[in-house]
């Protein structure tokens, strides 16, 4: 049996047929009174809470996860990464601009 089930459903003596499970798409899944719920996470960022054992030995074996995976936001990344080269090209630019407006306006107040 997969060891992620055990890390992430905890030990059962059940020992289910999961893919007699997997190939019934009309399985029904029974609440556990005694088993604590469990939020499933797949890698689009879903959620799925698990009642029993059974259910979550089923999404773990399907991929399913009890955390949420990180993926990279690449828009964001580049987003900030192409204002930070226009910011360190442009600002001394604006900084002499300012400059010489300021020195030119200093020039006529004497």
């Amino acid at each position: 049996m997969n060891s992620k089930i055990y890390e992430i459903c905890g030990e059962s003596d059940l020992l289910p047929e999961l893919e007699n499970i997997k190939n019934d798409p009309n399985y029904i899944f029974q609440p556990d009174p005694t088993f604590t719920s469990i939020n499933l996470f797949n890698e689009l960022g879903n959620i799925i809470t698990v009642n029993s054992w059974i259910e979550c030995a089923n999404y773990v074996n399907g991929g399913w996860l009890n955390r949420v995976i990180e993926t990279t936001n690449y828009e964001r990344n580049l987003f900030f990464g192409l204002i930070s080269i226009v910011l360190i090209i442009f600002i001394p630019e604006i900084i002499k601009f300012f400059n010489r407006f300021s020195f030119a306006k200093r020039e006529k107040t004497f």
